[in-house]
């Protein structure tokens, strides 16, 4: 994940709901879990620009979202294709889900060393 400030945020859309973490410096500061059909179509990104005044620096957000909830994600941050995705405090990086990792078979664990590289 590309950090343009020190918060890392992460948004996963699912068809029912959407849940944001935010982290800074690898603590939990903020999580939530949010309806998926938001009273007013930029509330989300509204919500993502305050943080990004908070930290006084733009935030770059990962979003996941599975096949099924594509509609969701289109609708919580782009307002259903009413309103354009450029925020000049936040930028969106669309994460594959639903994929697994290919992973080398043999040679012992390596769950240790996988730790290190972090979840991104």
């Amino acid at each position: 994940m590309t950090t343009i400030g020190s918060y890392k945020v992460m948004l996963r859309c699912r068809p029912n709901d959407i849940q944001l973490l935010v982290t800074d410096m690898g603590d939990d500061i903020l999580k939530a879990q949010l309806d998926s059909s938001p009273a007013h179509p930029r509330a989300l990104v509204t919500l993502l620009e305050g943080l990004a005044l908070w930290q006084g620096e733009s935030i770059c957000v990962a979003v996941s979202a599975s096949e099924h909830a594509q509609d969701c994600c289109e609708r919580v941050l782009y307002g259903g294709g009413l309103l354009g995705p450029a925020s000049p405090l936040v930028s969106v990086e669309h994460r594959l889900v639903d994929r697994r990792p290919r992973r080398l078979r043999g040679l012992g664990d390596f769950r240790q060393l996988r730790l290190l590289g972090g979840a991104w």
